[in-house]
């Protein structure tokens, strides 16, 4: 059998702006990403990058900013809580993407509890997910997090909130 090797196309610049208009088509689910931090306060930030990668074993990822405060606790502690929000929780998204918010002032308005495994999970959402990191990675001006799932909770009902161009809204029933 012969391989052909074809050259790899050259380099080609795309501009963050492009990037994000392109991808922006293809809509998103929403979540919150969970840990704490050396104190045991919890700490949290809001993704649309989140995706099953494994059912045995069971693996997700999610993917951080290098800037994101969440990040570093959650490198520290080694675990991690992802909460799908639903339809109507666009305001805990927005309050959880706010940098100028802090990490106390977002959870003090919202209903939250410490899930299976210590981390914390918020009330009121579709799926809480739990995980032990697994391997992170950087890539680019983000961090993807793989996490080994150690306990999960689906509530069975409500529709997603969704990102898609850069909105917030809900999706209803896919047929």
């Amino acid at each position: 059998m012969t391989t052909i090797a074809s050259p790899l196309a050259p380099t080609v610049s795309i501009s963050p702006q492009a990037l994000r208009a392109a991808a922006g088509h293809f809509p998103t689910g929403v979540a919150i990403v969970t840990t704490t931090d050396s104190d045991q306060l919890p700490v949290g930030c809001t993704v649309s990058s989140f995706l099953s990668v494994s059912l045995t074993p069971p693996i997700v990822a999610v993917s951080l900013a290098n800037c994101a405060g969440t990040l570093n606790h959650l490198r520290a502690r080694g675990k991690f809580a992802i909460s799908v929000l639903a339809g109507t929780q666009h305001g805990i998204a927005h309050q959880f993407a706010d940098r100028t918010t802090s990490h106390d002032q977002r959870f003090r308005s919202i209903r939250w509890g410490p899930g299976q495994t210590g981390m914390p999970v918020l009330n009121n959402g579709l799926s809480k997910i739990q995980c032990d990191v697994h391997n992170i990675g950087l890539t680019g001006d983000h961090q993807l997090i793989l996490g080994e799932v150690t306990a999960l909770f689906c509530s069975g009902w409500g529709s997603p909130l969704v990102h898609h161009q850069g909105r917030l809204g809900s999706l209803s029933a896919v047929s």
